[in-house]
Formats: C-alpha cells, structure tokens, sequence
C-alpha cells in the first residue's frame, strides 16, 4: 500500500504535466465499447491530478478540443486490423496512417490520423506525444451492448498498457 502511494506521488513530481487519456467508443456497438470500459477502469484507480480521463463515446472532430492544452495525450480505441480479437497494441501515428485499412484507428466520424493533420494544418498546439493503445475488436454490431469474451480479457492487458503510458 506505501508502496502505491510513493509511486502515485513521484507521478505528481512529474513537472505537473497534463495527460489527457482519452477513451473512443459506442457502448451499444459490442467491441466498440472498449474504450468506455477502459475509462471506467481508469477512473476507479485514483490516478494523479495532472491525469484526465475522457469517455470521449464518438467524437468526430471534437476530439481536437480534448486535446487542447495537453502535454501528452493517449488514445484508447478498438481497432479493426486484421489481427487476433483482444489484441492490444501500441501504435506510433506513423501507423496510423497504414491503419486506415477497415476500421483501422478512426474517431467512428474521422480518421484519427487526419484530425491529427487538420490539427497542425489549422495551427492548434498539438501534444507534445501522442499514444493510440488500440484494442482488435471481433465485432462491432449494433445494437449489441457488451464487450466479446477475447476482448474483455485483454481489458486487463490494456488497463497496464494505460498505466505504463502513463508513467512513462
């Protein structure tokens, strides 16, 4: 237990920093909820001041006001890859723009990597870093209210990945 607590205060010695963790996804489209559930997850956790969850649901180009002000900023989103349902993975936004295939990394309304480019174009100070945690989805149907049985065992998974950016 003093253990947790020392290690939350070194993260409040962190310059004060603002991180934003903002989770994408429609709760009542299956494996889209992931983002949701992982915002729950976060919140439940008791995370430092400089550390904001956002449960953004499908925010289009709203994503670019969450974003403002933030010195480092963590997506959290289902993907549509072709890779193994639950599969949690890093993506730099170099591989954003390769993972616009499908799903790939959208905002559900816009393709996360062109928010990001309007975001420059338009002369809004961007994040310094930028982190997408995707999750593969096995299903998107609608209406379909909770998460597959592959995806909500990565959940775990993708809490630590969360956590490590975080930190990190």
């Amino acid at each position: 237990m003093r253990e947790r607590r020392a290690e939350r205060l070194s993260w409040l010695m962190d310059g004060g920093k603002e991180i934003r963790v903002i989770c994408c996804g429609n709760l009542f489209a299956s494996d889209d909820g992931v983002g949701p559930a992982i915002a729950e997850r976060l919140r439940s956790l008791g995370l430092p001041e400089n550390v904001r969850v956002i449960d953004a649901g499908t925010p289009g180009l709203g994503i670019l006001e969450m974003m403002k002000g933030a010195r480092k900023v963590i997506f959290v989103d289902a993907t549509l890859t072709g890779a193994k349902p639950g599969t949690v993975r890093k993506l730099d936004l170099g591989e954003l723009e390769s993972a616009r295939k499908g799903m790939g990394v959208s905002l559900h309304e816009f393709p996360l990597a062109d928010a990001l480019r309007m975001a420059r174009e338009i002369g809004l100070e961007a994040p310094v870093e930028i982190v997408v945690i995707g999750i593969e989805a096995g299903s998107i149907e609608k209406p379909r209210i909770g998460l597959s049985r592959e995806v909500e065992r990565a959940l775990p998974e993708a809490l630590e990945a969360v956590l490590f950016e975080i930190k990190n």
